[in-house]
């Protein structure tokens, strides 16, 4: 039920997206500003993104074994 949940909300949002170029475009500055943000302080910014990864990724396993 979550796929689905998630799924509509994504196909939502890219909608959204499509038809107001004012957000897009706001969107990919603030996606560009994070690029170059990375690629200034790299390795390190990798390392610490990546860390950052694997944490959330034990919250979403730990938080998805958890009996209802």
């Amino acid at each position: 039920m979550r796929f689905v949940t998630t799924c509509g909300l994504v196909g939502l949002s890219g909608g959204f997206l499509m038809i107001s170029p004012p957000l897009r475009e706001s969107l990919m500055d603030v996606c560009d500003h994070g690029q170059q943000i990375l690629q200034a302080h790299q390795p390190y910014s990798y390392v610490g993104l990546g860390a950052l990864m694997l944490v959330a990724l034990g919250t979403y396993m730990y938080r998805c074994s958890q009996p209802r």
